[in-house]
């Protein structure tokens, strides 16, 4: 682990997510992107703006992109790349002022290096540097145990379920229950601690997936498209994370 870069990127999450706390008895400008729950505000924008030029100025030769638009455009993966998602969850941050996160995920030549999840409303910090481990707030975290799919929680989006998107029902009525929380980072997060053993999404983009891919590639754990196939950190695609005990189930009910 670069600690002085680890250290950087520590300062930086815990600013901006005093931002965003503070900015919760402000007007947030709300607009709408693709549709009513598809939303935007001046945090997003201002906490994109913020982590750029931070990085930027530390690490001029590094490329970043994030979900608005600040960052750059980026075509390739070669050399150091940063993916920022500034508010995952932001129809959350705004109609219930939690359930969202800010996340990072870094990489070099298009391999995971560290990935960062700031869970804002309740103050933690999941990070991972490939090869050394998955910390919250710098303590070790020991996943609770998962040993099939048939006692194992799932997360996902009801509707993908039940229209048998990608024959995923076959997971929904193997499971033991399903939850969803509208922010991609938690389902993440409930995998990373074991609570979930399994969390799918029909198309995240690489600002959703980023953060998540480096820290359970840290872990061990599988990451991939439905189909097994690898996920390109600079496009959009279906996902599953699962726990390495439940992955190949899930997937054979899948395919």
């Amino acid at each position: 682990m670069n600690n002085e870069l680890h250290q950087k990127v520590l300062t930086w999450l815990k600013t901006a997510g005093n931002s965003l706390l503070a900015s919760l008895e402000s007007d947030l400008e709300v607009e709408e992107k693709t549709s009513a729950s598809d939303l935007v505000t001046r945090m997003d924008k201002e906490v994109e703006a913020y982590f750029f030029r931070e990085i930027k100025a530390a690490y001029p030769n590094h490329q970043v992109i994030g979900e608005e638009g600040i960052t750059e455009e980026v075509k390739s993966t070669q050399g150091t790349l940063w993916i920022i998602d500034p508010i995952d969850g932001t129809l959350n941050y705004v109609k219930q002022h939690r359930c969202f996160a800010i996340m990072l995920g870094l990489y070099h030549d298009g391999q995971p290096i560290a990935g960062y999840i700031y869970d804002v409303a309740q103050g933690e910090i999941y990070h991972a540097w490939v090869g050394q481990g998955v910390y919250i707030n710098g303590q070790a975290l020991t996943p609770l145990p998962i040993n099939s799919l048939s006692e194992s929680l799932i997360i996902g989006n009801l509707v993908s379920f039940m229209t048998n998107w990608s024959n995923s029902q076959a997971v929904f009525e193997k499971a033991l229950g399903l939850r969803y929380y509208g922010c991609s980072a938690y389902g993440i997060m409930a995998v990373i601690r074991g609570e979930a053993g399994l969390y799918l999404s029909r198309e995240l983009k690489p600002w959703d997936f980023a953060a998540g891919l480096a820290i359970m590639t840290a872990m061990g754990y599988p990451v991939s498209r439905p189909d097994g196939r690898s996920l390109n950190i600079l496009e959009a695609s279906p996902v599953i994370f699962a726990h390495p005990n439940i992955y190949q189930e899930a997937l054979q009910l899948m395919n």
